[in-house]
C-alpha cells in the first residue's frame, strides 16, 4: 500500500506520534568532533560514516606552482571553507615539498661557491609568499568559523532549552486551538536550530521527544489539524526517500554520504507520520539509506586497498632511498649522480597516489628525514672539498707569484729548469673553486709563456747564426784536411796556415749543439794528424793545441768568463804542486841521516824534478791565458 503512495506522492494521513524517529543504534554515529565543529549544518546524533581517508585524489601534483598559487588564493575567497581547507591542506603538500626542494638547489650551488652553510639565505619567492598568505587567510577564516560556530552552538543550546520550557508549559496546561499552532512553530524553529554542543544533543533530543509525545498524546482536539500535518510530514519524508535513492548516482563518497547524514538529521526534525504508515515509511528510508552506505562501503574498500598498496610502494621507495642516504660518496660525479636519483625517487613518490591516514604522517616523515640525510652528507662533503678547492688556490696563487717572478729573466737555463719544476708541481695540486679555475690558470700560463715566448724569440737569431757557423767551420775542416796534401818539406807554410786556421775557427761562434762536439772531435783528430806527421814534438804539439784551445775560448761568447775558469783550474794545479814538492823536500830532510835511504831519496828527488817542471809548464799556460783576456 504504502508503494503505491510513494508513487503518487501523497497519503492519507492518520494519528501517530513521533517514536517513528530512527533510534540511535539504528545508523552508525561515527562522525567526529573535528567534523561537526567545520560542517555548519551538522547532524545532531544519527549520521552515517564517512572515512574521511577515502575521499577523491586530485591532480595537484600535476599543476606547476603558479597554478597552484592560483588554485588555494580561489579557495580562500570561496564560502565553503571545509573544502577550501582540504584543497589548501593537499596544496601545501605539493608546494612545500617544491619550495624545499628550491631551497636544497639554492643552498648546493651557494656551498659549492665556498660559502658557509649559515651565511645562506634564501632569496625572496613571491609565490611562496603569495602561498603563505592564502594559507593564512584560509586558517584564520576557518579559525572565526569555529568560533562563530561554538558561539551559534552555545546560543542554539541556550534557545532550544527556552523553547522546551515552552513546550513542558504546553504539555501542563489545558489544549486550546492555538495550542497546535503553537506546537508547529515551536518544531519549525527546533529545525532550524542546529547545531548544540554535542554533550547536550541527546539530552535536548530526549526532552524535546518526550515533550511532543506527551503533548500529542494528551491532544483531544483539532483533528483535523494534526491530521493534516501528519499528512505533510508523509509527504517530506518520501520526498527524503527520493533523494535518498538519487545518492546512487553521485560519484563522490563523501558527497553521498554528507547528504545521507543531511536527510536523516531533516528526517528526525520533521514530525510524525500516520500511524499505518509510520513502520514501512522509515523501513522503506532506512532501506535506502543502507543500501547507499553498502554501495559507498564498497567503494570505500577500494579505496582502502588501492591506499594500502600504495602504502607498500611508498614503503619500497624508502627502502631505495634508504640505501642511497645511507653511503658516503667520495667523488662530486658520485654525488651528482646520486642526486638525480634521488630527486627520481620524488618523482616516483609524487605519482603514488595517498596511503591509509594512519600511516601517512609516519612515512612521509622517514621519507623527508632520510632524504635530508643524503643531502646533510652531500652538503658536508662539498663543504669539506670547497675548503680544498680554496687550499689549492692559494697554492696555485703562490705558484703564480713565483712564475711571475722569474718570467723576464735572461738566465734562460735556469728559468727553464725552474718553470718546468712548478708546472709539475701544478699539475699535482687538486681543483679549485669554479669560478676562479680559468683565471688562475689563464694567470700561471700567461707567465709561462711570457718567458718562453721570449727565450724562443731570442734562440730564434742564434739559431740562425749557429747555422751559418757551423758552413763556416765545415768549410775550415776542409782547409785543414787540404793541408794533408802537402809535401813534407813543406812544414813551416802547413803550420803557418795551421795557426791561422785554427785563429778563425775560435773566433767563430756557437754551432747548433747536436754538431758540435762531432764537428769539434774531427777537427782535433785531423790537427794531430798533421802534428804527427810532420813529427813535432810532443811538447810543441800540446803548446800548440793549448793555444789553438785558449784562442778558442777567447773568441766565445762568453770568453772571459771560461778564461777565468781556466786561470783558477791552472792555479790551483800550479798551488797544488808546490805543496807535494814542499812535503817532498820535507821527507828528504827526514831520510837524510840514515844509510840505506839512498834509493828512496833518489826517487824522491826524481818526482821533484818532475813536479817543478810541470809547475813551468803551467806557469807558462797562465801566462798563455791572461794574453787572451
Amino acid at each position: 500500500m504504502l508503494n503505491d503512495k510513494l508513487k503518487e506522492e501523497t497519503t492519507q494521513p492518520t494519528e501517530d506520534t513521533v517514536n517513528e524517529t530512527p533510534q540511535k543504534e539504528e545508523v552508525q554515529n561515527v562522525s567526529s568532533e573535528s567534523e561537526l565543529t567545520e560542517v555548519p549544518d551538522e547532524v545532531e546524533d544519527t549520521t552515517y560514516q564517512v572515512d574521511e581517508d577515502h575521499e577523491e585524489e586530485s591532480n595537484f601534483s600535476e599543476l606547476d606552482s603558479e597554478q597552484l598559487v592560483a588554485v588555494i588564493e580561489n579557495a580562500a575567497s570561496q564560502e565553503d571553507l571545509g573544502e577550501a581547507g582540504k584543497i589548501a591542506k593537499e596544496v601545501k603538500s605539493v608546494l612545500d615539498a617544491r619550495f624545499d626542494d628550491e631551497e636544497q638547489v639554492a643552498l648546493e650551488a651557494f656551498l659549492e661557491d665556498g660559502n658557509e652553510k649559515d651565511e645562506f639565505q634564501p632569496k625572496p619567492n613571491e609565490l611562496k609568499i603569495r602561498f603563505i598568505e592564502a594559507y593564512k587567510k584560509i586558517q584564520s577564516r576557518r579559525s572565526e568559523q569555529r568560533q562563530r560556530i561554538e558561539e551559534e552552538k552555545q546560543k542554539n543550546l541556550a534557545e532550544k532549552r527556552r523553547m522546551l520550557d515552552e513546550l513542558k508549559n504546553l504539555t501542563e496546561t489545558d489544549e486550546t486551538a492555538e495550542s497546535l499552532d503553537k506546537v508547529k512553530e515551536l518544531q519549525n524553529e527546533w529545525k532550524k536550530i542546529r547545531a548544540v554542543p554535542r554533550e547536550f544533543v541527546q539530552e535536548l533530543w530526549d526532552a524535546y521527544r518526550f515533550y511532543m509525545d506527551k503533548f500529542y498524546d494528551n491532544l483531544s482536539i483539532n483533528f483535523e489539524l494534526k491530521e493534516l500535518d501528519r499528512k505533510k510530514n508523509l509527504e517530506t519524508k518520501i520526498d527524503l526517500c527520493m533523494k535518498v535513492d538519487q545518492l546512487q548516482e553521485e560519484p563522490s563518497v563523501k558527497v553521498a554520504m554528507n547528504l545521507l547524514n543531511k536527510y536523516h538529521d531533516e528526517w528526525k526534525h520533521t514530525g510524525p507520520v500516520p500511524k499505518e504508515y509510520a513502520d514501512e515509511i522509515w523501513a522503506r528510508f532506512k532501506a535506502a539509506s543502507d543500501k547507499i552506505y553498502e554501495q559507498k562501503k564498497s567503494q570505500m574498500d577500494e579505496l582502502r586497498e588501492l591506499r594500502r598498496k600504495n602504502f607498500e610502494l611508498k614503503t619500497a621507495i624508502n627502502e631505495k632511498l634508504e640505501h642511497v642516504a645511507a653511503v658516503l660518496y667520495e667523488k662530486p660525479k658520485e654525488w651528482i649522480e646520486k642526486t638525480e636519483l634521488i630527486n627520481s625517487f620524488f618523482e616516483e613518490w609524487k605519482k603514488v597516489g595517498p596511503v591509509p591516514k594512519e600511516h601517512n604522517e609516519s612515512i612521509w616523515g622517514r621519507f623527508k628525514e632520510l632524504r635530508n640525510q643524503f643531502y646533510r652528507n652531500k652538503n658536508q662533503y662539498f663543504k669539506q672539498l670547497n675548503k680544498e678547492k680554496i687550499e689549492n688556490l692559494a697554492r696555485k696563487e703562490a705558484l703564480c707569484e713565483k712564475a711571475e717572478a722569474i718570467k723576464d729573466s735572461d738566465d734562460w737555463q735556469k728559468t727553464t729548469n725552474e718553470l718546468i719544476r712548478l708546472q709539475g708541481d701544478w699539475k699535482k695540486i687538486g681543483p679549485v673553486p669554479e669560478k676562479q679555475s680559468d683565471e688562475v690558470w689563464k694567470r700561471f700560463r700567461a707567465a709561462c709563456d711570457a718567458f718562453f715566448n721570449r727565450k724562443e724569440e731570442h734562440f730564434k737569431g742564434q739559431k740562425e747564426e749557429q747555422e751559418q757557423n757551423l758552413d763556416l767551420k765545415k768549410a775550415l775542416l776542409n782547409d785543414v784536411k787540404a793541408l794533408e796534401e802537402l809535401a813534407e818539406d813543406k812544414v813551416e807554410e802547413v803550420f803557418s796556415r795551421l795557426r791561422e786556421i785554427q785563429r778563425n775557427w775560435n773566433t767563430i761562434g756557437f754551432v747548433p749543439i747536436k754538431f758540435k762536439n762531432q764537428l769539434q772531435k774531427e777537427f782535433t783528430t785531423v790537427i794531430d794528424g798533421l802534428y804527427k806527421k810532420h813529427k813535432r814534438n810532443a811538447e810543441d804539439m800540446k803548446a800548440g793545441q793549448l793555444q789553438d784551445h785558449y784562442e778558442e775560448l777567447a773568441g766565445a761568447p762568453d770568453a772571459k768568463k771560461r778564461l777565468q775558469a781556466e786561470e783558477r783550474r791552472v792555479k790551483d794545479k800550479i798551488r797544488f804542486l808546490k805543496n807535494d814538492v814542499t812535503t817532498l823536500e820535507n821527507n828528504i830532510g827526514f831520510f837524510s841521516n840514515s844509510k840505506t835511504a839512498g834509493p828512496l831519496i833518489k826517487e824522491i828527488n826524481t818526482k821533484i824534478k818532475k813536479a817543478n817542471e810541470q809547475i813551468e809548464r803551467l806557469q807558462k799556460e797562465l801566462k798563455m791565458i791572461k794574453k787572451y783576456y
